[in-house]
């Protein structure tokens, strides 16, 4: 069997198509290929499916956000493409990765090691909620990126039941259990982001992380009742929240209430929108170098 085999001529696939090969080798426990990639520049060799084949809304804000910070919690890491834009960036001593899905973290370290990353990361899998040791239903197929403690949000895997019990992790005691305070946390997590937000009050009393949060809309809970929620949340915490597409400070659902998915930039409500996100537009391609 010819793991570690690299794939030379692999170019760019649609991303419909490496999900779709990445799910069924998962499923029926095949290898995962590797291919030669280029990332800001660096040369990588990845597992095949870890890199979006078009720009993510969120790449570059992420980007830059990493570039004014040293430590990231990467909560709803999956195979490690935020990791790794953020660890490219020589600034940053640790990230994080956090994630319910062991399939998809496992691949993440594996992405890591193979590029001489891992020295700065550590791993934990778990599912980043309000409470600890609870145990919740995690609707994923494979490695997924679309993992979801929604069964609505997660259309493939709830057609073929594909269903596990993980144990729930606050990313305070994350943070307590290693010792750091992120003064970065990414936040992609399928419609839970508000059981994340209700298990981070430690690192947001400190005032010094900002968190960069993908926003969902799901029949469950609609943008509106999720944004009200992240907004209040906020406001408790005396932080102030910026629609990053808009690069506007909101106070009100309504802005955003029409989207489907969203980011958003919480940062202590003292803190200037940051000069160096000015003019970075949604989907903004990376840098090549």
């Amino acid at each position: 069997m010819v793991h570690a085999a690299v794939d030379a001529m692999a170019g760019p696939k649609p991303t419909l198509l490496r999900r779709l090969g990445a799910r069924v080798r998962s499923q029926l426990g095949l290898p995962f290929p590797w291919v030669r990639e280029k990332l800001l520049g660096r040369d990588l060799v990845l597992v095949d499916g870890t890199l979006t084949s078009e720009p993510d809304y969120d790449e570059a804000w992420l980007h830059l956000c990493a570039q004014h910070a040293e430590t990231m919690f990467d909560v709803g890491s999956n195979v490690g493409q935020s990791a790794l834009i953020a660890l490219l960036c020589p600034n940053v001593k640790q990230v994080v990765l956090i994630d319910a899905n062991w399939e998809a973290l496992s691949v993440a370290a594996q992405n890591l090691i193979r590029n001489n990353l891992s020295d700065r990361a550590r791993f934990v899998c778990t599912f980043a909620s309000d409470v600890n040791n609870e145990q919740v239903d995690f609707w994923t197929v494979g490695t997924g990126a679309a993992g979801s403690m929604f069964q609505s949000h997660a259309v493939t895997a709830a057609r073929g039941g594909f269903v596990r019990r993980v144990s729930t992790m606050t990313v305070d005691h994350v943070a307590e259990m290693i010792g750091i305070v992120p003064d970065l946390v990414k936040i992609d997590v399928e419609g839970a982001e508000m059981k994340v937000l209700a298990g981070a009050v430690a690192i947001a009393s400190r005032k010094r992380s900002r968190l960069l949060i993908e926003m969902h809309s799901l029949p469950e809970l609609p943008m509106r009742e999720n944004a009200r929620r992240v907004l209040a949340w906020a406001e408790a915490a005396g932080y102030a929240v910026w629609y990053l597409r808009e690069a506007t400070r909101i106070t009100t659902p309504d802005p955003i209430q029409h989207r489907g998915r969203c980011h958003l930039l919480l940062q202590p409500a003292d803190w200037d929108y940051p000069p160096w996100l000015v003019g970075i537009k949604q989907s903004t391609p990376l840098p090549e170098g």
